[in-house]
């Protein structure tokens, strides 16, 4: 388990299952090690920032995840986080394997003026929330886990920074989106043999199924800056 030794008051808070979990949840059991690589990913990442903490909420970590749903658990991690003195925190999960330093470092330099930071994904959620104040009214009537969640955050928010887009693995689909997008090392596990043998069908017959050739989202309410 992790021990937490405050250095700072900015935080990285990582909202976080292990990748057998994350690959259950939602039953992506084959995905596993692309999970695997967003939490090493995010982990490295928010460990070679200086004057930050990562601070790890879930198994392993130094914080529980404490709550009936979703949205108990993480207003908690955020009312943990605070209570150990933690003014700005940066929430991020484990199932967005392109989520790096760059996106980590940014959401900091923007939270400078902006009390609340977010990065959204293609399907309407948010892959990063950063605020510098209690969230409670941040979270207020917010639609969790569904096409509105990034919305609702927006439209919360008294002052919004809002980072690039980034892809959430939810769905085979998005499996199939990052095997064929611009990362190299996601591309190079998916589609190493030894995965697609796991998948039991090669990646290109993942990418011409018709599940994966969906009309793309509503364009974002709000433009990236």
């Amino acid at each position: 388990m992790d021990i937490l030794r405050r250095t700072s008051t900015r935080c990285v808070l990582l909202f976080a299952r292990t990748a057998a979990q994350e690959a259950r949840a939602k039953n992506l059991s084959r995905a596993r090690g692309l999970f695997a690589l967003a939490r090493r990913r995010v982990t490295a990442a928010a460990r070679s920032l200086p004057g930050i903490d990562l601070l790890v909420a879930g198994p392993g970590g130094a914080l529980p995840q404490r709550g009936r749903c979703f949205a108990e658990r993480l207003a908690n991690a955020f009312a943990d986080a605070r209570a150990l003195g933690y003014e700005e925190i940066v929430a991020v999960p484990t199932d967005v394997p392109r989520l790096g330093r760059r996106q980590l470092a940014a959401a900091f330099r923007r939270l400078a003026t902006a009390s609340v930071v977010l990065g959204p994904s293609p399907d309407g959620g948010a892959y990063l929330i950063g605020c510098r104040s209690d969230p409670s009214e941040l979270f207020t009537g917010v639609h969790w886990q569904t096409s509105r969640t990034f919305a609702d955050l927006a439209a919360n928010a008294p002052s919004l920074a809002v980072l690039d887009p980034l892809e959430d693995v939810d769905r085979w689909a998005d499996v199939a989106a990052l095997a064929a997008g611009p990362d190299r090392e996601v591309a190079a596990l998916l589609r190493d043999p030894g995965f697609v043998e796991d998948f039991r069908r090669p990646t290109a017959l993942l990418l011409s199924h018709p599940l994966f050739n969906r009309p793309p989202p509503p364009a974002l309410p709000f433009a990236a800056s």
